[in-house]
């Protein structure tokens, strides 16, 4: 059974199309950019929605498809434990016992850019936690998954991510761009950098098939 989203589908796909904007305006890796994807929606969760939202990096795991067993893993296995490095690794966003992943609509072009000889469906990801499964092996319909937060991975991550002004600049441009629905959006942005360059962002509505 689908767990029931913690935020409507209207509102995820806001924060996903405003977050994945901004990232394709400066020429991002987007379908890699799981940090930022969980850094900003985390901060647009605390700001619009007043929940307790926070960032958080591991090892994860998602079944595509319980008939080819096609599964995502952004994870090693070494002697059959789970590990995450900065190297190997998802972030996802976890809120009032909800793991939620603003980047999963991507996961077509994140299978691409990885040369994965299949395509993940363009889908929504807001899952309880409760219902995660044990443990990778036992991921058997489509949809269920498996992360394990690393807290120690998760600090360095975020430690490099502000490190960089202009991490924490795009961020509050996420911030500054979003409007709760049912309130509208603008459909265009400029963004100024430091050297007063202008560059003009237009909103890329998104559109999922259904939800994982």
């Amino acid at each position: 059974m689908k767990s029931k989203p913690l935020i409507p589908l209207l509102d995820y796909l806001r924060i996903h199309s405003v977050i994945r904007s901004v990232l394709d305006s400066v020429d991002a890796h987007t379908p890699h950019a799981c940090i930022f994807f969980s850094v900003a929606g985390a901060a647009i969760l605390q700001e619009f929605y007043k929940k307790d939202a926070r960032p958080v990096a591991g090892a994860a795991f998602l079944l595509l498809d319980e008939q080819q067993r096609n599964a995502m893993s952004f994870a090693t296995l070494a002697h059959g434990q789970v590990q995450s490095t900065d190297t190997s690794f998802h972030a996802l966003v976890l809120c009032d016992g909800y793991a939620i992943d603003f980047m999963a609509p991507l996961f077509p072009e994140t299978c691409k850019a990885a040369g994965h000889p299949f395509i993940a469906q363009r889908r929504m990801f807001q899952k309880r936690w409760a219902d995660m499964a044990p443990s990778h092996e036992h991921l058997d319909r489509a949809g269920d998954f498996h992360f394990v937060p690393n807290p120690e991975l998760t600090a360095d991550l975020l430690q490099s991510f502000f490190k960089k002004p202009a991490s924490g600049d795009l961020v509050n441009v996420c911030l500054h761009w979003f409007s709760k629905p049912p309130k509208s959006i603008l459909p265009e942005l400029n963004m100024q950098n430091d050297l007063g360059e202008i560059t003009r962002i237009r909103l890329q509505n998104s559109v999922v098939s259904g939800v994982w």
